[in-house]
């Protein structure tokens, strides 16, 4: 008895599905040697080529299926997200477009829309996908996380607080989520219940870097400074130095009286990055600290050839002049 089309197919994705990419090809094809017209025997091919990442083969395929069945809809949402992959955010929203003109049921269009929305800063519109694809199926922890940062980028900390903690209730153990709920809480000045997640997200995954150093900043503004300095010393460990981890670090270390080691993680950040200029302010302030007002200026200087109009750098100067003003009186 000869093996038909669908067993082809089926054979296909069971292959594909244990990672066997040369025997899925050639059971898709054997299904396409049947019957060259079969849209799911294109599909499958398309697929197999998308997981090794073969992209502009995989586009082929899909466009094979579409041009054989131009209302099949699975077709249009797998070039979204091939085009989502490569960063053609707004070639992607197209397709999307057209899978759920096609079919304006399948929660995944309108997340994966909203995905591609977010990516061109487009949080409105991404926030309105998602609520689309939570109408369709409530059970999405991603869709609510997803409109927990859209809402963090427009500024509304609040907003995303409340879609995170949605989030952690589908899922409480995703480290992301913590961090992200830590980040809004201490944003919003809630530095205690920020540790808590940050205590979460590192015992979910101990070498979480970035939550040592946020962990590190919230213990830094309840002026816990020995325990901030321990953060950020941890992050080191898991992260490559970046300059406000430096710039967290020496005033941590400021704060703590130790000028030398501070100067040296200013310096540090300053050599990462020498046109920064809250680099050149960190290290200014420490020299004011200790009465060096001179040192301060030409780090002040400095910070303002890097940004001319530097808030923050052109009132250190005015503070420093009106020092050196009253010390001539």
């Amino acid at each position: 008895m000869e093996t038909s089309e669908t067993e082809f197919i089926q054979r296909g994705h069971h292959f594909l599905g244990l990672g066997l990419i040369s025997q899925a090809l050639d059971s898709f094809h054997s299904a396409l040697s049947i019957n060259n017209q079969s849209v799911e025997a294109s599909y499958g091919i398309g697929l197999t080529y998308k997981q090794t990442h073969n992209f502009e083969q995989a586009l082929i395929h899909y466009d094979q299926c579409l041009s054989i069945d131009p209302d099949y809809t699975i077709g249009y949402y797998a070039k979204g997200v091939i085009l989502r992959q490569q960063n053609k955010f707004a070639d992607a929203i197209i397709q999307y477009d057209t899978a759920i003109d096609l079919n304006p049921h399948d929660p995944d269009f309108f997340y994966s829309r909203g995905v591609a929305h977010a990516s061109l800063n487009h949080y409105q519109q991404a926030i309105e996908d998602f609520e689309s694809a939570l109408g369709l199926d409530g059970n999405l922890p991603n869709c609510y996380y997803n409109i927990g940062v859209a809402y963090k980028e427009l500024k509304d900390q609040g907003a995303a607080l409340g879609y995170y903690t949605k989030a952690l209730e589908l899922r409480p153990n995703e480290p992301d989520y913590r961090f992200a709920r830590g980040n809004a809480l201490s944003d919003l000045g809630k530095y205690e219940e920020a540790i808590t997640d940050y205590d979460e997200a590192i015992t979910i995954v101990v070498s979480f870097g970035n939550a040592y150093y946020n962990r590190g900043i919230a213990k830094q503004n309840l002026m816990l400074h020995e325990d901030a300095l321990k953060d950020f010393l941890l992050a080191f460990k898991f992260v490559t130095p970046f300059p406000d981890l430096l710039i967290n670090l020496g005033t941590a270390l400021q704060d703590l009286g130790d000028f030398p080691k501070a100067h040296k993680a200013f310096s540090d950040a300053i050599s990462l990055n020498p046109d920064l200029p809250r680099s050149h302010i960190a290290q200014a302030k420490a020299y004011l600290a200790q009465g060096n007002h001179f040192a301060a200026q030409q780090s002040t200087k400095l910070a303002l050839e890097c940004e001319s109009e530097y808030t923050e750098g052109l009132e250190l100067m005015k503070h420093l002049q009106a020092l050196d003003h009253s010390q001539d009186d």
